[in-house]
């Protein structure tokens, strides 16, 4: 039997309707900062009272500030408690008769939502509402939506009761309900463009009468949640530092410092190591994006430097034992070991690979930098950021998170705990632009010892309020002279009030790179000074970097989105400095987490510790007496548009066998009913944690249904999920100017000169022979020619391309410039080729 769309398929083979029936986001960009609404619609279609639970995603960074939720037209608020009096306030109610809530973090970027004792036929509504920064890429600012939860590789160490809710996602490859998106969008300064690579979305300007707003929308009817949305927006004058004042309704302040910082330093002598995710979930697309990447990568590294290669999944495996120095041997290598390279190498295994670079000993006068490609589909995160973090920057680390719901907590994380920066690429995204923006952030020395110094304030930005003396007995006596008056003793409190706190604070202020966004926040009580300008000083090479950045008051608003922010920042670092809640129990760790129940509680934000619950008023009596009867139902996730280990789904998202243990073996809410044999989960098998291989191609055309007999070792019910057809990319077939610059690289040495090869030839749409004809015509030698044609190709053709090719053009430059075969002038030579380079463009146009 086939079973698709909102129907859940269970193991006694019982239909039962999904009670997740639409979903509305609407959105608000302002400038750098969005508050989002997710609006949720639930009905119970049975004939017995259930409870709807819901696993989704929401941004790493964003603060969930409001809940409320809407039962047969009544609208209840939530509140936020600490998360096990808001679980005991739930249960409380659903045994009492009264339908109820439950909003909790399980990780910074994965809710679980519980809509409990909801009635036969009743309806039911629940809006979240988040505030988040968005990113800043080169011209572009960047807001995404992430839509889904990939399945999560748990190792076998990990027994967190995160990982069982990982496990205990149900998958289907529709959703069949309708989502709707629409956003306004407000930037301080004119909109040229705004643009998504992963949907179609429907843009409405005015550049005439109102040049800095718009509006967008899907541009057609979605019925899927298969992979995140994102949107750029580019706008007429960006990156402009700002220091923005908001005020609450309660007379306090927060205040947000931006910047976009534009400096260079010399560079530095770096050892790089490039860590690829070869598990099964990177399988199709996602390991030949990487593959891709790396090839202009090793193109584009510096003459002086060490590199090497190291693929995970179960397995590690590494090009050389220790880093080699760049060389044309090196170059060739491991050029041919990218070609080799594929995602067979089981499970995502992330925490050991990183632990055994950072024990490998360092090579003298050059720093490391690691880049990790991979789509951060794990349980344990926290464990490997709490790695990162002990490795007291012996090491930079930068991550990429690729395909359509790359985990961006891990992604962010792992670039926070390492002072490095975090990039994302959706499978409809090219990937070499973004590495090649990470290596030139490597190359150069991160500013990362930074003050905020605010006017009029400390420059360690907390102020602690004055208490006031306490009266003390004056009269001589022996009864408590020198000692506070009874009537006066000081009520104890959690802690003392901060009239100025930054976010987040001076100790965790992020290493700061050219062109990345810097984003520094205060909070200040209604009695604190406003600070009429922020100056930011950063040690580097050549002495301070400093930059006095003043109140724009004319940008001073009312309102709570600011001070959520704050609030949030100081959260994570919290989160982040805390590390694993399930191992730590000391001292600092239980003052850590009363400090962010604090923050939850007075901003109203959910948290590792802090909870959203909503109780309905009215108690119904039938629910009352049947609440024993309530039937939990689990709303599927759809499976990520592209996402390779579809061939061993069961084995770590709510399968089983040995990864899991039997009793995570829930049936998956999937179309073809599929068995897995005994054995996928053996250790360093290629099908462990995905695959993406033989079985997801034998059914990519067919929905069929397999039966296949699993040893009752492994699994106590049968595992069923849809074989999808694989949807190609256009970067497989399509003759872009990516492909055309990853064509001419192949043609260049380690040092930076280019060999006159065919590659050259095919892209000018002429011979070998005439370009041969053309360096011998302008009097230079083969190599300097080819070399010169290539750069006049790139400056001509890919010209769009600037920064990705900006480090293969600086050593071919050098290269022509130092070599010593150069004979006449540069610019002489320059210019000959830009017209060879002309002349055959314009001949192949004619021909055409």
């Amino acid at each position: 039997m086939i079973c698709c769309g909102l129907i859940i398929e269970r193991a006694e083979r019982e239909s039962i309707p999904v009670p997740l029936i639409g979903v509305s986001v609407q959105a608000r960009i302002v400038d750098l900062v969005a508050e989002v609404t997710i609006e949720q619609r639930y009905v119970n279609k049975e004939n017995q009272p259930i409870e709807a639970v819901y696993l989704f995603p929401l941004d790493e960074g964003a603060g969930v500030s409001m809940f409320t939720a809407e039962v047969d037209g009544r609208v209840i608020e939530g509140v936020v408690k600490e998360t096990e009096q808001a679980k005991a306030d739930y249960d409380e109610a659903i045994k009492s008769g009264h339908s109820a809530f439950l909003v909790e973090e399980k990780l910074p970027d994965v809710f679980k939502a519980k809509v409990g004792n909801l009635a036969p036929g009743s309806g039911a509504k629940i809006r979240l509402t988040y505030v988040t920064e968005l990113k800043v890429e080169g011209k572009e600012i960047r807001f995404y939506l992430p839509t889904t939860i990939a399945p999560r590789y748990i190792p076998p160490t990990d027994k967190s009761s995160t990982a069982a809710d990982l496990a205990s996602i149900k998958y289907s490859t529709e959703s069949n309900y309708q989502v709707d998106f629409n956003a306004t969008v407000q930037m301080a300064s004119a909109i040229t463009e705004i643009r998504s690579p992963t949907h179609k979305i429907a843009v409405t300007r005015d550049a005439v009468n109102k040049p800095k707003y718009g509006t967008l929308r899907f541009d057609n009817v979605v019925t899927s949640m298969d992979r995140d949305l994102v949107v750029y927006i580019q706008v007429a004058e960006p990156n402009q530092p700002r220091l923005i004042c908001e005020k609450s309704p309660k007379g306090t302040a927060a205040l947000m410092l931006s910047l976009v910082p534009s400096f260079k330093l010399t560079e530095q002598k770096t050892e790089l190591i490039f860590l690829v995710d070869r598990s099964g979930s990177m399988g199709g697309s996602g390991i030949n994006q990487a593959k891709q990447a790396l090839q202009l990568f090793l193109h584009s590294l510096p003459l002086d430097c060490y590199v090497n290669i190291a693929g995970f999944g179960s397995s590690y495996k590494e090009l050389f034992p220790a880093s080699k120095k760049y060389d044309e041997s090196v170059l060739n290598l491991a050029k041919q070991h990218v070609d080799s390279i594929d995602a067979n190498l089981g499970g995502t295994e992330i925490f050991h690979p990183l632990e055994t670079i950072f024990k490998k000993p360092s090579i003298e006068g050059y720093l490391r930098q690691i880049f990790v490609l991979t789509d951060g589909e794990v349980s344990n995160a926290d464990e490997i950021l709490g790695l990162i973090r002990r490795q007291n920057g012996q090491a930079r680390v930068f991550a990429l998170g690729l395909g359509s719901s790359a985990s961006h907590y891990l992604v962010e994380g792992m670039a926070r705990a390492g002072n490095g920066t975090a990039l994302f690429a959706s499978l409809e995204e090219r990937l070499e632009k973004k590495v090649m923006q990470q290596l030139q952030d490597s190359l150069q020395p991160a500013l990362s010892d930074i003050k905020i110094k605010w006017d009029g304030h400390e420059e360690t930005g907390q102020k602690f309020t004055t208490a006031k003396p306490v009266p003390v007995q004056t009269e001589k006596t022996l009864m408590g002279y020198g000692k506070p008056l009874e009537s006066a003793k000081p009520v104890p409190t959690e802690k003392p009030q901060l009239k100025f706190r930054q976010a987040p604070t001076a100790d965790m202020v992020p290493a700061v790179f050219d062109g990345k966004h810097l984003i520094v926040y205060a909070l200040l009580t209604e009695d604190a000074h406003v600070p009429k300008w922020a100056e930011v000083i950063a040690k580097s090479p050549v002495g301070p970097l400093t930059l006095k950045v003043h109140l724009d008051e004319s940008n001073s608003e009312e309102g709570q989105l600011i001070h959520c922010l704050a609030a949030k920042k100081l959260i994570q670092a919290l989160q982040d400095s805390e590390g694993d809640p399930d191992s730590i129990e000391d001292s600092k760790s239980t003052e850590t987490k009363q400090e962010i129940i604090q923050l939850g509680c007075q901003y109203g934000l959910a948290s590792r510790y802090t909870s959203y619950v909503a109780v309905d008023p009215k108690e119904q009596k039938e629910l009352k007496e049947s609440w024993m009867m309530m039937k939990s139902r689990d709303v599927p996730v759809q499976l990520a548009h592209g996402w390779g280990g579809v061939q061993a789904l069961g084995a770590f998202a709510g399968g089983c066998g040995p990864m899991m243990g039997r009793s995570n073996c829930p049936p998956m809410a999937m179309a073809c009913h599929y068995s897995l044999p005994p054995g996928i989960y053996t250790d360093g098998v290629e099908q462990v944690g995905g695959g993406g291989g033989e079985a997801y191609e034998s059914c990519s055309d067919n929905i069929e249904e397999l039966d296949c007999e699993v040893d009752d070792d492994y699994c106590d019910n049968e595992i069923q999920f849809t074989l999808s057809s694989s949807e190609g990319t256009a970067n497989e077939t399509s003759n872009t100017d990516d492909d055309k610059l990853l064509k001419l690289i192949t043609c260049q040495n380690f040092d930076g000169s280019f060999k006159l090869e065919s590659a050259l030839a095919e892209l000018l749409h002429t011979t070998l022979e005439d370009i041969k004809q053309a360096a011998e015509k302008n009097s230079y030698s083969e190599q300097v020619w080819a070399t010169a044609v290539a750069l006049a190709f790139m400056g001509i053709v890919l010209a769009d391309l600037q920064t990705t090719w900006m480090l293969v053009a600086k050593k071919a430059e050098n290269w022509i410039r130092s070599s010593g075969k150069l004979t006449g002038d540069e610019t002489a030579c320059t210019g000959a080729a830009q017209e060879y380079v002309k002349a055959k463009l314009s001949l192949s146009i004619l021909r055409l």
